[in-house]
């Protein structure tokens, strides 16, 4: 995933998303840019759980961020930035998926490119490292029921909490709990299946 970066100003970093998203309302570009670089890399990664083009996936995500940007009246009223984000994303992506109809497909062509960027030696030892640490990660993660993977990731890597991914996903906590419980009962028996090879 390409991850397009601002140079916001260092007091940004310490701002709260609700701070931020006062700023932006008063037209403040920098404001934009901090909550981008904070939350853009999760919102593709969370909007691949409902289209596997990473391209579709990033114009969207990027679409959210001008719709913010000329939603002036509108972001006053938003009292939790960040599932307002993930819920708006979500928004778009089930647009897409509605319009374009259900398409399933990997974008290979995409990893062809990762794969075939030509590095130094180090370089390309350290990226097959990452890789082959990822390709493990990826095969737990496909072991995991897909929506219960949605929920695991939302909670483990973009550090939602629950209530905050039941509110965007709309269901209640408690399912949010049940999926995470078999989310890590797949990640712990898959684990010590591997041991036993």
């Amino acid at each position: 995933m390409k991850t397009k970066t601002f140079k916001a100003h260092k007091e940004f970093d310490r701002m709260s998303d609700l701070e931020l998203f006062q700023r932006i309302n008063k037209r403040d570009k920098s404001a934009l840019e901090a909550v981008f670089e904070r939350y853009y890399e999760s919102l593709c990664r969370f909007g691949l759980t409902f289209e596997p083009n990473l391209d579709i996936v990033e114009e969207k995500v990027s679409d959210v961020f001008i719709q913010l940007w000329d939603s002036k009246e509108r972001i006053v009223e938003v009292r939790n930035p960040r599932p307002y984000l993930f819920v708006v994303v979500k928004n778009k992506m089930l647009e897409t998926v509605a319009h374009r109809g259900i398409n399933q497909s990997l974008d290979q062509n995409l990893e062809d490119q990762q794969l075939s960027s030509p590095s130094v030696e180090q370089d390309i030892i350290d990226q097959e490292q990452r890789e082959l640490y990822a390709q493990r990660i990826k095969e737990v993660l496909e072991c995991i029921p897909k929506r219960s993977r949605q929920i695991f990731e939302m909670s483990r890597l973009d550090e939602l909490k629950y209530k905050e991914i039941s509110e965007i996903l709309g269901v209640s906590i408690k399912t949010v709990e049940n999926h995470m419980a078999i989310a890590l009962k797949t990640i712990r028996n898959m684990v010590v299946k591997n041991r036993q090879y």
